[in-house]
This record gives structure tokens, sequence and C-alpha cells, in this order.
């Protein structure tokens, strides 16, 4: 049986691609979430530069952003880059804090980066803004985003962070693991 009961959910940004994750990794779910977004530092830059970096930056907005709201669950979700022995890839994280300051964690799709946007983000750019000078828009971070851009809107930025929160979730809900919510 899925859970009825509405539990409030701090979101730690304002982006709307982030905001339409939750609500779809909720859903995933059958839990009815009520979303409040908050805008509170990573602790991380604003490009993190590697993977580890940007997991700890969505465990940081996912417990400031529950703290701040007081809310049931946090939800923190981190967009960066990594440098591998095949060129930059773009990462991803999702944290949800809960219950007595737990953290649970699920990782995302990885996309390897053309060298010019690389080039851009080794240059100080923060991929968000390479993307829009590339593609010629304005806000794409807040829309497709860099995957949906490079993979022909067949995977978008709501869509990668709502699977790695559907895994940090399986961990956090305690019905996440049930069979019976399948």
């Amino acid at each position: 049986m899925r859970n009825e009961a509405t539990i409030r959910v701090a979101l730690g940004s304002l982006n709307r691609a982030k905001r339409e994750a939750v609500e779809r990794a909720l859903a995933a779910f059958g839990v009815r979430g009520e979303i409040e977004c908050v805008d509170v530092p990573s602790g991380v830059r604003a490009q993190p530069l590697t993977d580890e970096e940007t997991r700890r930056g969505a465990v940081e907005r996912a417990k400031r952003a529950r703290r701040a709201m007081g809310a049931d669950l946090g939800v923190g979700l981190e967009g960066g880059v990594e440098e591998t022995e095949h060129g930059m890839m773009l990462v991803n994280w999702a944290a949800v804090a809960y219950g007595d300051d737990q953290v649970a964690v699920g990782g995302g799709l990885r996309l390897m980066l053309p060298d010019e946007i690389a080039q851009g983000i080794r240059a100080g750019m923060e991929l968000g803004d390479v993307m829009d000078a590339w593609m010629g828009t304005t806000g794409l971070r807040h829309g497709e985003g860099a995957i949906g851009a490079l993979t022909g809107g067949r995977i978008t930025r709501s869509g990668m962070f709502r699977d790695a929160l559907v895994c940090a979730l399986a961990a956090a809900l305690p019905e996440g693991r049930r069979a019976s919510d399948r």
C-alpha cells in the first residue's frame, strides 16, 4: 500500500528543473509531498569540479534546506563535472536529509562533454553559462539542461535528477524498498 500522508519536503534550490525532479521522484513512490524551495548555499564552488565535491554539495544543500524549513525531508540536487581519462564528464548527485541527522545519497548519469564545452569550464566558467553561450540560449539550466541539449532532449535535467533522487529516496523512505510499492 502506498503512503497517503503528505510530507513536507524542503528543496535546497529555486531551480524549476530540480523542483520538477522532486515532484516526479516523490510520485514514483506514491508519496504526496508539500515541496518548499529555499535558496541555500551548497558549501562548494558554484561549479563543482569533482564527483566528490558535487556529492558534498548535494549533501550540504539537503541538510541546510531541511534545517531552514523544518521539513520532514531535505533534498539537495547538485550537478558538476569530473575530469577522467576519457575527458570531462557531467556528473550529478541527489541527497536526502531525514530522521535523526541521517543522509541518503543517490548518484546519477554520467555524460562525456564535448571538448569545446570542457574548455570553457577549464577556463573558469560555469557549465550553464558555457552551454547558454554554445547553444545561443539563456536559462538552459532551468529547463532541459546540458544533458537535454547534448542528448537532443532524450534525457532532461529534470529526468537526470529524478533518477538520482529515486535512488536516495529508496534508502530514506521507510517504505522505499518494499516490494508492495512497485
